[in-house]
């Protein structure tokens, strides 16, 4: 078999596969893998000195094994990202959002909210409560912060809901993402970052979002203030608040 220009499109094929066995994302691997499969079936389809038959069963072998690989890879990939997704929020050595007069006790966290900081000396600890029903918690222990968590629509469906870093969406389009070992996000049906984690240093916890229940003015909290009804609250220094935020 002789060596033709189309077998220089199968050439592709290796820094595909190279990539796809370098990232530990559940989609790309497989993108990069049906490509280099893809390329090495056009390449032997080529060959016109095989006969069709010859060239049917190899492009057909190469096929079932590509398929093969990719089922292998996506399911070693996903257990990874789910894995990693689950796994508790590590501290960074980030410095605070903002600078405050709020004293930090040893052992204790300072939860920024916004222009608000809520100094936390137990945990787990309630950011959002309505009617006694805990809608956020955070939670630390010796591995790291656990995130629990009910995300609701504009008009009071739940669309999802976190529990203890393991995601359940009522709504396929909710998701999480984990951009860092120490960061956690929360995305609704609409694909609106509704909650953003930051556990910056063993000290300091960042939190933004909007925090949504049935009957109850959103709360939302930027980078640079916490408001609810359409007003921003003052800045504040809360220790030993058992609800950050209670209706």
């Amino acid at each position: 078999m002789r060596f033709k220009q189309s077998d220089a499109v199968a050439l592709i094929a290796v820094p595909l596969v190279v990539v796809a066995f370098s990232v530990t994302s559940a989609i790309l691997p497989i993108i990069c893998l049906c490509l280099a499969g893809a390329a090495i079936v056009y390449a032997i389809a080529g060959h016109h000195e095989l006969s069709w038959q010859q060239r049917a069963a190899v492009c057909g072998l190469a096929a079932v094994l590509d398929l093969a690989v990719v089922s292998y890879v996506y399911k070693v990939n996903l257990a990874a990202e789910l894995k990693q997704q689950v796994a508790p929020l590590l501290a960074t050595a980030l410095p605070p959002p903002v600078s405050s007069n709020c004293p930090i006790p040893k052992g204790a966290v300072a939860l920024y909210l916004g222009n608000t900081v809520s100094v936390i000396t137990a945990f787990p600890h309630v950011v959002f409560r309505v009617h006694g029903d805990d809608v956020f918690v955070i939670e630390r222990n010796s591995s790291g912060v656990l995130v629990s968590f009910r995300v609701f629509d504009d008009v009071g469906k739940a669309v999802a809901r976190l529990e203890r870093n393991t995601f359940e969406a009522m709504n396929s389009a909710s998701h999480v993402e984990r951009p860092s070992a120490s960061n956690l996000t929360v995305y609704d049906d609409r694909n609106t970052k509704v909650l953003d984690v930051q556990f910056l240093n063993p000290q300091a916890i960042k939190i933004t979002g909007i925090l949504r229940y049935p009957g109850v003015d959103p709360i939302v909290i930027s980078e640079k203030y916490l408001g609810t009804g359409g007003a921003i609250s003052p800045p504040a220094c809360r220790s030993g608040a058992d609800v950050d935020c209670l209706f």
